[in-house]
């Protein structure tokens, strides 16, 4: 079909400053859609740069891969784009890590279930243990895939650690607090495992500031693990969790963050060992 009618050229450019209603504009854009001489005559009123700009968003959204999910929540929570990028290719937030994280917990506290208020062993066993493990497994030149673009980039490394931290911790509490609810005995118990976790993290990244993370968390988890086990001889079942011990692990997260700092001011060795 012929068109024998065209769009004046004052709507025209109504249209392309956009200033038509969204009944003339579709209807103008309609005509535009089968009418070649008025998309002809609408090229020269649109703007050379504003153009230009148009196309070279629409080739970098064409061109640029999606963003991992964990990297599009983490852009959500407000995480500028480049961190979101680091984090998303941290081994600490992949599948695997997450669901043998869960599936351990799951285990550990259904077994603390079924053995009843005098055995929360299996739980506090494992919950402090998830975070600690979960830091290690994010760095180190044997674990990061990105190790090689983090010892180039300008960006500080203590900075990446701490992010990282942050980011394991963020993944694995909601779990460990969800499955702590099921724990028999007082409900303070579901949140009782955060204390050593939190000083067992700074005690971790101490560590591997002098022995590198795998032999780092290895120290952690025996270190732990003799602790809980020397509480079963006669202790009560809260006993590694109770306030007096909360007191000292906080106490350990101190001095393990002081260790730390230290570290980092006196020979920046933290980023080349971790």
């Amino acid at each position: 079909m012929t068109t024998t009618w065209h769009v004046h050229d004052d709507l025209l450019a109504a249209y392309v400053d956009g200033r038509l209603d969204a009944i003339v504009g579709a209807s103008v854009e309609q005509h535009l859609s089968r009418c070649a001489d008025c998309r002809a005559s609408t090229t020269p009123l649109v703007d050379p740069q504003l153009l230009a700009r148009g196309w070279a968003g629409v080739r970098a959204a064409v061109e640029s891969p999606p963003l991992p999910l964990p990297a599009r929540l983490a852009r959500r929570c407000g995480v500028p784009e480049p961190t979101a990028v680091l984090l998303a290719a941290t081994t600490s937030l992949r599948t695997a890590w997450l669901v043998a994280a869960f599936l351990a917990l799951s285990f550990a506290t259904l077994a603390t279930v079924v053995s009843g208020e005098t055995m929360l062993a299996p739980f506090l066993l494992v919950a402090p243990l998830v975070p600690a493990i979960g830091v290690a497994a994010a760095y180190g030149p044997q674990n990061d895939p990105l190790e090689s673009l983090v010892v180039t980039a300008p960006y500080g490394r203590t900075r990446l650690i701490l992010v990282r931290t942050l980011a394991v911790l963020v993944s694995v509490l909601p779990v460990t607090a969800a499955l702590g609810l099921l724990l028999p005995g007082p409900a303070w118990l579901a949140a009782a495992w955060l204390g050593p976790a939190l000083a067992l993290v700074p005690v971790l990244l101490a560590l591997s500031s002098f022995v590198g993370p795998r032999a780092g968390v290895a120290v952690v988890v025996l270190a732990w693990s003799a602790l809980v086990v020397f509480s079963l001889r006669g202790f009560p079942a809260t006993w590694p969790v109770e306030a007096t011990q909360q007191l000292a692990y906080l106490s350990l997260a101190v001095v393990a963050a002081a260790v730390l700092l230290v570290r980092s001011r006196l020979d920046r060795r933290i980023g080349a060992v971790l």
